[in-house]
């Protein structure tokens, strides 16, 4: 939590006392064109993680939906020195779809949904509501970059200037873990979920592998290749095969851990012989699936070591806080 106090000291703190960028403004999304008037003062956000990037500019939302967790106020813990350093305390939506009723009731001058299970025809109705952002154009369906997702809603909340800030500052932090750790250059893992008994991979795009791939671990191509139009795919275990990489990080609950590495087709690979996996806890799930500039400064003190310890092939390595190698 140092760290996070410090990144808000540098520049999410003044960010919320700059003035804004002028109005009206105008942004692009996947959807259209967006004219928002004035300087938001109720803004809403109904995506799965866009608290967060409201946070990190210095902004105070009045609602957010909950994606999981169930922290008060939808707030995992990297992002609640920020809630509790601008006062928000949002009403909270939950639920997987948008629900229309309770955004009318927030009363939005502004509604944030960057990363929402969103269609055409909810964002027509929306905009009768306030204007919407939708998600970053040019980019496949939860895919965009967050770099594009925090420009957007910076541009839309006339703080652009400071999400610059924040991008640079991340961008530098996550440069400084890649060199910290030289040995990852080159190494070929991924992101892997397990659900229904089956193992869930994710196309290089996928925000927790475009991290990797920053710290030097690049997804295999196939991985594209397989995936549908969410942007991931289901094997069966039999398959596991294909996860046979030089690390790879399960972002999985203890039980289904169990289930894996019981799995005699997993025992059999050099994954496992060599204690390449890299099992994360539950707050190291969430910052991964998050991807928000708070919770990918969180996660890289963690992620770091830990994928150093998994690439040396040691089994008896030892790994950071919050995430663990094994090996048989």
């Amino acid at each position: 939590m140092r760290q996070i106090l410090l990144f808000l000291l540098t520049f999410l703190i003044p960010a919320s006392t700059l003035q804004a960028d002028g109005f009206p403004v105008s942004v692009s999304h996947q959807f259209g064109e967006t004219v928002v008037p004035a300087e938001p003062q109720r803004i809403v956000s109904v995506g799965y993680h866009e608290q967060d990037f409201l946070y990190a500019l210095g902004i105070a939302p009045t609602g957010v939906h909950e994606w999981f967790g169930g922290y008060p106020y939808a707030t995992w813990p990297w992002a609640e020195t920020a809630r509790r350093a601008l006062g928000a305390e949002p009403d909270v939506q939950r639920g997987f779809e948008i629900d229309i009723e309770w955004v009318l009731a927030q009363d939005p001058d502004l509604i944030v949904a960057t990363f929402a299970p969103m269609d055409a025809r909810t964002y027509g109705i929306l905009s009768q509501i306030a204007p919407v952002v939708g998600p970053p154009k040019g980019f496949p369906a939860w895919g965009a970059p967050w770099e594009e997702e925090l420009r957007l809603i910076g541009k839309a909340t006339g703080r652009g200037a400071a999400a610059e800030t924040v991008i640079a500052e991340l961008d530098a932090k996550i440069r400084a873990t890649a060199e910290a750790y030289p040995e990852l250059d080159g190494l070929r893992g991924t992101a892997a979920h397990f659900a229904g008994g089956q193992i869930i991979g994710y196309r290089p795009a996928d925000g927790a592998n475009r991290l990797l791939a920053r710290l030097g671990i690049k997804t295999p191509p196939e991985f594209e290749e397989l995936a549908g139009p969410g942007g991931n795919f289901s094997v069966s275990l039999e398959r596991a095969d294909l996860f046979d990489l030089d690390a790879v990080l399960w972002l999985v609950d203890a039980p289904a851990r169990k289930q894996i590495e019981a799995l005699p087709s997993y025992q059999a690979l050099r994954l496992a012989r060599e204690g390449r996996s890299v099992w994360a806890d539950r707050l190291m799930t969430g910052a991964m699936s998050f991807q928000s500039p708070l919770s990918i400064l969180w996660a890289l003190d963690r992620l770091g070591p830990a994928l150093s310890a998994a690439a040396d092939g040691n089994p008896a390595s030892s790994a950071a806080p919050g995430v663990e190698t094994s090996g048989l």
